[in-house]
């Protein structure tokens, strides 16, 4: 909808709203149909209509986007709404000697009401079924303070991720059993497994951003015990920069579990020094000289000499010769 008609059209049930919860009021309180000849009423009706155009042009209440709307969106219906009711109340007093306060009383509740409740119905609408997908996946939320939070929110209100939070997981003990944008805080890591299986959990989302090594290994090894899919959220350095957004979530890497920072290789470097040179290679039966065999392959040596201990360690030696032979045979 352009901005043109989506204007229109708020402007219009404002409209139909304010002259609603005006004679709704003065009827509830004078019953009868000679309200619609009273020279107050259609004053106090016009006032009100003028008055409270002029206040949500002022505090943008048709340029919000409802659809993620929260209280800083109700607060400003509030305000317009008071401060046209306080403008009629003033008009009455000048114009006519007597302010009718009961009524605006009313006209006040039913105006917050009406207006708050036109707004938010879209957010309902959105959220519940233009939204409902199908093949949504039961999610865990790590974590349920600030990072935890803003994940359950993105997850909430973005149609493209079909992920749907059903819990919180949190050691601080003071936030067991809360509440949390409508999604309970379930208890402490150690029933990650446990509340996985209970909740038929597809799910896992680590939402600490500055979790260290030690505690992530820990929770991470909980979340390995089930058999849902466990992400992270980026790093806070990334997130504070603006790089990547809260909802790119990603795999648990090995770097995320070291107790130190990963080395990064000057790659040149070492293919200077490698390539085409006669490479000699001690323990190289053992993980990590099998390893580094293999690392060593990719910058093309002219010759690898292995040496390693061993019946395991000659065996991989000598399979290590013969693809070596084989391969300069052949390629």
């Amino acid at each position: 909808m352009t901005y043109g008609k989506r204007l229109t059209l708020l402007a219009l049930l404002d409209s139909i709203i304010v002259l609603t919860a005006v004679y709704v009021s003065y009827f509830t309180l004078s019953p009868g149909f000679g309200i619609f000849h009273n020279r107050m009423l259609l004053a106090t009706s016009l006032t009100l209509l003028i008055c409270h155009h002029l206040f949500a042009s002022i505090y943008k209440l048709y340029n919000k986007a409802w659809e993620y709307a929260s209280v800083g969106e109700l607060m400003a219906i509030v305000k317009a709404v008071t401060l046209t009711i306080i403008a009629t109340t003033i008009m009455q007093k000048l114009g006519f000697g007597h302010i009718y306060a009961r009524a605006l009383m009313i006209t006040w509740m039913l105006h917050v009401l009406l207006i708050g409740g036109s707004r938010f119905s879209w957010r309902v609408f959105r959220d519940n079924i233009m939204n409902k997908h199908k093949n949504i996946k039961r999610t865990l939320i790590i974590g349920a303070g600030a990072g935890g939070t803003l994940v359950a929110r993105q997850l909430l209100h973005s149609p493209d991720i079909e992920l749907k939070p059903v819990g919180f997981i949190d050691d601080d003990p003071k936030k067991y059993k809360l509440d949390i944008l409508g999604i309970p805080v379930l208890g402490n890591s150690n029933k990650i497994a446990e509340t996985v299986v209970r909740l038929d959990v597809e799910n896992i989302i680590i939402a600490i951003p500055s979790l260290g090594k030690k505690e992530l290994n820990r929770i991470f090894d909980e979340c390995a015990k089930t058999t849902a899919k466990t992400q992270i959220i980026p790093r806070i350095e990334d997130l504070m920069t603006g790089k990547i957004s809260v909802n790119q979530f990603r795999d648990v890497q090995v770097e995320d579990l070291l107790g130190r920072e990963p080395v990064e290789l000057d790659i040149r470097s070492i293919s200077e020094k490698v390539s085409g040179k006669t490479v000699l290679v001690t323990g190289a039966g053992g993980s990590i000289g099998s390893e580094i065999c293999r690392q060593i392959c990719k910058f093309g040596p002219r010759k690898m000499v292995l040496v390693g201990h061993g019946v395991f360690g000659k065996w991989y030696i000598f399979n290590c010769h013969l693809m070596h032979f084989l391969l300069a045979k052949y390629s």
